[in-house]
């Protein structure tokens, strides 16, 4: 699969602002916890099934963070997703694979305009 560097770039706009939507940046910083977790995320969604990563990554689980929020920051990036991204990816198949990642990507770049913190549960 072949990334679109210029559909990378056009997207990380619209993940700076899912990143504010979604309550994972907040008042300018961002827990660096997320960077690690949309990192597994990219991995999971590359090496394996789409629809699984994404079931996993939508429960909090026993992660401090909250993945559940990373999955809606991917839906919101991603033009045509109405609902949930299971059910997008779902209805799609593999068509979502690279649509996916591209927004995953580009929510990975747009988490560096952010100042990093580290808070984890105690500090959210």
């Amino acid at each position: 699969m072949t990334i679109d560097k210029a559909k990378i770039d056009d997207l990380i706009p619209k993940a700076y602002e899912a990143l504010q939507a979604v309550r994972i940046a907040q008042n300018g910083k961002l827990d660096s916890g997320y960077r690690g977790q949309i990192a597994a995320f990219g991995a999971a969604v590359s090496m394996g099934s789409v629809l699984s990563a994404i079931a996993f990554f939508s429960e909090q689980g026993s992660s401090e963070y909250g993945r559940d929020k990373l999955m809606k920051a991917i839906a919101q990036i991603i033009d045509g997703c109405r609902g949930t991204l299971y059910d997008y990816a779902a209805e799609k198949k593999d068509a979502a694979k690279r649509e996916i990642l591209h927004a995953a990507i580009a929510l990975k770049l747009a988490m560096n305009l952010y100042e990093w913190e580290k808070k984890g549960k105690e500090g959210a």
